[in-house]
């Protein structure tokens, strides 16, 4: 897969996402025109499905590359399927119109769940272990901190900020086209001090109490504003230091205490980079190994 992804590298740009676009609207274009003037070739539209496979790989490869909002893309898919089915409704084709209605529903509705509702995002380090692995695919709700408004990258109506103890998926000061995954700690006004493994905010310790210790690692129950949830601790000496939290900021930290790189490393996030919150477990896909549903459940 990463062979693949650094193929795609050179040729995710804009003018090219763009042509790949164009192309695909092109085969369904000339699929319309033949179905609408009875020259419909099975071989000519058997090589063109082949061609939309190939093109579509590309643009799913770009998309993750560039780390685009792959709903915008769907909401023009769903507009493009939408002209198909009414012109085949004016034009009284019944095979059209069956086809092109089927594109039309099944876009949109992957368009609005996905793209604007829940989004699916899969976990790629263990910063937040025990409760989210590598290789977990989580349900991210897009709105939980407010409406997104389609078309403006990620802006919000009536937006909210999270609440201590949930776990937020973000992009990061230091690298803002890259999601991260953290809990929250605290938030603006707040003075937070970490030392021999404990979180103090305003003078007060998050309360652990011991859950399982083996030879590698330490699992505790934490709790922080009334909500509880399992930290790691590993068998190495822990980060210290004192913070004091900006007004309108978050402070977050990985549930894996000792292998996170987090606010204690590059400091604080802002609600407006805030991409939804990490809500439920819908599948886990370890390196090597089969397809799971042992850890589907909600996020803790």
């Amino acid at each position: 897969m990463s062979t693949f992804f650094s193929l795609i590298q050179p040729i995710s740009n804009i003018p090219v996402f763009v042509f790949l676009n164009i192309a695909i609207c092109l085969i369904a274009i000339h699929w319309y025109w033949m179905k609408a003037t009875n020259n419909f070739n099975e071989n000519i539209h058997r090589w063109a499905q082949r061609a939309g496979l190939l093109i579509s790989i590309l643009i799913i490869g770009i998309l993750f590359v560039k780390q685009w909002n792959i709903g915008d893309l769907l909401a023009f898919y769903s507009v493009f399927s939408l002209i198909l089915l009414i012109i085949s409704l004016i034009n009284g084709h019944k095979e059209i119109i069956k086809e092109s209605r089927g594109w039309f529903i099944n876009i949109f509705l992957v368009f609005f769940i996905r793209g604007y509702v829940y989004e699916p995002w899969q976990i790629p380090s263990e910063s937040m272990r025990p409760n989210l692995e590598v290789g977990d695919f989580v349900l991210v709700n897009r709105n939980a901190y407010g409406l997104e408004i389609p078309f403006t990258g990620r802006d919000k109506l009536f937006s909210t900020g999270p609440e201590l103890g949930e776990i937020v998926v973000f992009f990061p000061p230091h690298k803002p086209t890259v999601p991260f995954v953290k809990r929250v700690i605290a938030k603006g006004g707040d003075v937070v001090t970490y030392v021999n493994k404990k979180y103090y905010v305003n003078g007060v310790v998050l309360s652990q109490e011991n859950y399982i210790e083996d030879d590698s690692a330490k699992l505790l129950t934490e709790s922080n504003a009334g909500k509880e949830y399992t930290i790691r601790h590993m068998d190495r000496r822990g980060q210290s230091g004192s913070w004091t939290i900006p007004e309108g900021m978050y402070f977050v930290s990985g549930d894996n205490r000792d292998n996170s790189n987090d606010s204690r490393a590059w400091g604080y996030i802002s609600e407006d980079v805030i991409w939804g919150k990490a809500e439920y477990i819908w599948m886990s896909w370890k390196p090597g190994e089969w397809p799971s549903t042992d850890r589907v459940g909600k996020i803790n």
